[in-house]
């Protein structure tokens, strides 16, 4: 996937969010599955979004997921693993997951695989017990629980035993994850303090007796030695662990402080960055930490700037004087400007920054910068007349990007009225939808601009990427009364075969002033079975209730199966058309229409 499909996919995405569509949790999991094997990455990576949106509901879709975890497309695989993580499909298949996982070459996919199982929490908990039992999985599995932390306390006598294990990394990584549980592992402190004089160990165990707050009086005195060990590394920790444990000791504070600071140009990458960490996680007072990651950022070396900007990304909006000095460095400039685009309207200081980077010479960067300005939103007005000349001197790759964000400012960016119209004749379908759409919020009212946007809007309705039909159905609502001759096209995507767009379609049908045709579901009658399915000698009337006789159900509009009912449950007629009745359910909470078999439900 190329960085032009990228934007496609990810401003696609944001449009969707934009609009406050939350129907992903209704889309039909059997279509998506289907989606899951499509020849485009961007269709393969949207559903599988899609599918991480539906949670618990896209089970059946474990297998097809785990699947693409060797697809040939980065982003693809990362959508994947995120999915996976949403829908949590249990220990049978975390633990193979685990083990697969080892043998992929990307770290990203990696990384991706431990977010997805931490995100269970603690139910994933009992699974990572059982998965420490297991040779291949136990690393991993302690990676998750140490970044699942306190919520996994369960875990601390299984960890404990792993201490004794005879490979090093797994007595490095258990000591890290026990670190993690606080309070909840002061009973594992003798035992972390016992490897102390493991050379393997030693620096782990030191950070997790900081970390627990907690020293045994003969620890103390090996760890004050430490501080003036020759292995900077180890003194880094012992220095940073007394000042943890000693938190009123102001002159300890200091100087770990300082000696942190100065270790922030020591020669080993390691050390610098353990230092940076240490800074993070231990403030001391503001006119010593002013100047800290400042310093942090002047290093060459990319490790230590992207452990600060990692251990500055959760802390939102305070982070953004630092974020904003982050951007002077070229080769993390892409990643900077992602994480204030996270942040959102806080970032509004970061603006001109950001602004200045619309022509950076990286496709990533600029892209990201252009996003991150979008959902800076209304705040980053002052950008508009830079976005607008990218807009009319660009060569295309970027201009989705730029659409999106001038979209987001909203009326503040009036003056791009004119280039965004100018597009919409473009032969980029993806781009005219997305102009078309920028101008419905930054002109919503405008009788003119709705002339030239709705037919554009229209046709969006039939694109490809059920992201952009969803979009079109929003911004053809957002005019209301103006986009009345897209009613007929409204009316036919309400039967869209995606239950996003169906929703979108109707919502927007309401507010141009045209309810869809009652019931909606008449025009996708499951005409195909009509021919072979029996017709038993039962009348039903319209607004009459009736109830399923058995289990699974199938509630379908089309050849799409929109839901399975349970027996007993009872939906409201709407039509009947023999062999099918169609109906309206309640499901979660919501009204969904649909055609069942009359042989399937009867009177109550």
């Amino acid at each position: 996937m190329n960085n032009k499909q990228r934007i496609i996919a990810i401003v696609c995405g944001c449009l969707v969010l934009a609009g406050s569509i939350a129907r992903a949790a209704e889309q039909s999991v059997t279509e998506l599955i289907g989606q899951l094997k499509d020849k485009s990455p961007a269709v393969r990576a949207s559903a599988a979004h899609s599918l991480g949106e539906l949670g618990a509901a896209a089970k059946p879709a474990a297998e097809g997921l785990i699947a693409l975890l060797g697809d040939s497309d980065q982003l693809v695989r990362r959508q994947a693993i995120q999915a996976l993580g949403a829908i949590r499909p249990g220990p049978d298949v975390t633990v193979p997951l685990f083990i697969k996982m080892m043998d992929d070459a990307d770290p990203g996919v990696r990384m991706r695989v431990l977010q997805a199982v931490s995100s269970a929490g603690e139910k994933a908990v009992p699974a990572l017990i059982a998965a420490l039992k297991n040779e291949k999985a136990a690393y991993w599995a302690i990676l998750v629980l140490r970044d699942i932390g306190p919520a996994a306390k369960a875990a601390v006598p299984a960890l404990v035993e792993q201490l004794q294990d005879k490979r090093p990394e797994i007595r490095r990584e258990a000591i890290l994850a026990l670190a993690t549980m606080d309070d909840a592992a002061s009973a594992a402190v003798p035992k972390i303090a016992g490897l102390l004089g493991d050379e393997n160990a030693r620096n782990a165990a030191t950070y997790a007796l900081g970390r627990i707050g907690s020293i045994p009086a003969d620890a103390m005195v090996t760890i004050r030695a430490n501080t003036k060990s020759d292995d900077k590394m180890l003194a880094t920790v012992s220095l940073w662990a007394l000042a943890k444990v000693h938190p009123d000791d102001k002159d300890l504070r200091r100087e770990t402080t300082e000696k942190l600071v100065a270790m922030l140009k020591d020669p080993d990458a390691q050390v610098r960055g353990a230092a940076a960490q240490g800074l993070a996680s231990l403030p001391p007072a503001p006119e010593i930490t002013a100047p800290i990651f400042e310093k942090a950022f002047k290093d060459d070396d990319e490790t230590v700037i992207r452990s600060a900007l990692d251990s500055m990304a959760g802390i939102g909006a305070p982070a953004v004087p630092k974020l904003i000095t982050a951007l002077k460095f070229e080769h993390v400039r892409g990643q900077v400007a992602y994480i204030l685009g996270q942040i959102g309207p806080a970032a509004a200081p970061a603006t001109e920054a950001l602004t200045a980077l619309i022509g950076d010479k990286s496709p990533r960067t600029s892209s990201e910068a252009v996003i991150a300005l979008g959902k800076i939103g209304p705040a980053a007005k002052a950008a508009v007349p830079a976005l607008v000349k990218a807009f009319e001197n660009g060569e295309g790759s970027n201009d989705h990007a730029i659409a999106f964000a001038l979209g987001q400012i909203g009326p503040d960016a009036a003056a791009a009225e004119q280039v965004l119209a100018g597009a919409l004749k473009s032969s980029d379908s993806q781009l005219s939808l997305v102009c078309a759409w920028a101008l419905t919020q930054i002109k919503p009212g405008s009788a003119e601009l709705a002339a030239k946007t709705v037919p554009v809007l229209t046709a969006g309705l039939a694109l490809p990427l059920p992201q952009s039909r969803v979009a079109a159905a929003e911004a053809l609502g957002k005019l209301g009364p103006l986009a009345k001759s897209a009613q007929p096209a409204l009316e036919k995507a309400a039967s869209d075969e995606n239950q996003q767009v169906r929703e979108a379609a109707a919502a927007a049908l309401k507010l141009i002033g045209a309810e869809a045709k009652t019931p909606a579901v008449e025009t996708k009658t499951p005409a195909a079975e009509v021919k072979t399915a029996p017709a038993p000698a039962k009348t039903f009337e319209s607004g009459s209730t009736v109830v399923t006789l058995r289990d699974q159900v199938s509630l379908k509009m089309g050849s799409t199966v929109v839901a399975k009912l349970p027996k007993g449950d009872k939906l409201k007629v709407l039509a009947v058309r023999a062999p099918w009745v169609g109906v309206e359910a309640t499901i979660d909470g919501k009204a969904k229409t649909g055609w069942v078999l009359e042989a399937d439900v009867d009177k109550p």
